[in-house]
């Protein structure tokens, strides 16, 4: 027979969640859009399922091949739900620079590959989830102790908080990503851009970054997942070949 081996969290408990909304506190980067909360919500959301799945597992449970499988085939559903809400902030990101500069939809192609991106961040979450309990349900297995203390609630927190910062910092990077990309279209990689720092908790990497002066736009590194120095055009008015087609 089977024990219980945690009791079951609340949504709010165990989540940070209320009526499927993510509180703030819950992000160790606090300036998250809508479409990010929602694809994070979403994965969250499904990595609770996933614990309440396994949640009656015993140590000699979870060091068996059937729990790795599942595992990895939660893996796979993980990044297969993520990655249509993924595509779709990529087609938000692109309609709003397409409206800034005036260009026709599918016209600049991003260099963001959101799959490559979700594989990395699932893989390693889940991977590192896997490892935490096979140690922990080793020690136990090994003391005898199958029952009552084998609790799987503290690595599933860590492995929320885990999931949430990697699927977070990977979509703020996309977003800098893809404002490169159009800068690149619309101006050419080879056009004077100055780097602008906001001055508002800027580091001394940012400032002497600045302090080169004009450099060609493919020289400037992509810029902190949130920050707020800008890439300013030495000659604004002059636009690339191909955008210049464009707009004319």
């Amino acid at each position: 027979m089977k024990h219980d081996v945690a009791q079951i969290p609340t949504y709010e408990e165990f989540f940070g969640l209320y009526d499927n909304e993510l509180s703030d506190e819950e992000f160790t980067v606090k300036e998250e859009d809508e479409k990010i909360k929602e694809i994070i919500t979403l994965a969250l959301l499904l990595l609770q399922d996933f614990y309440l799945q396994v949640q009656y597992y015993n140590a000699y449970d979870i060091l068996s091949e059937r729990f790795e499988e599942e595992l990895n085939g939660f893996s796979e559903e993980l990044k297969d739900s993520l990655l249509i809400l993924f595509n779709k902030y990529l087609e938000e990101l692109q309609a709003e620079q397409n409206l800034e500069y005036n260009i026709p939809s599918n016209v600049v192609q991003t260099t963001v590959e959101f799959e490559t991106v979700l594989d990395k961040s699932v893989d390693t979450v889940t991977k590192t989830l896997q490892s935490e309990l096979e140690e922990k349900a080793q020690f136990y297995r090994d003391m005898a102790v199958t029952t009552g203390m084998f609790s799987l609630h503290s690595n599933f927190r860590r492995a929320v908080k885990n999931l949430g910062n990697k699927i977070s910092n990977n979509a703020h990077h996309a977003k800098k990503v893809v404002e490169r990309d159009y800068l690149t279209f619309v101006y050419g990689q080879e056009a004077l851009f100055y780097w602008r720092c906001s001055g508002i908790n800027t580091c001394a990497w940012c400032y002497e970054i600045e302090a080169m002066g004009a450099m060609p736009l493919s020289w400037f590194p992509v810029d902190h997942i949130n920050g707020r120095c800008t890439l300013v055009p030495v000659k604004p008015d002059e636009f690339s070949e191909e955008y210049n087609n464009l707009i004319r």
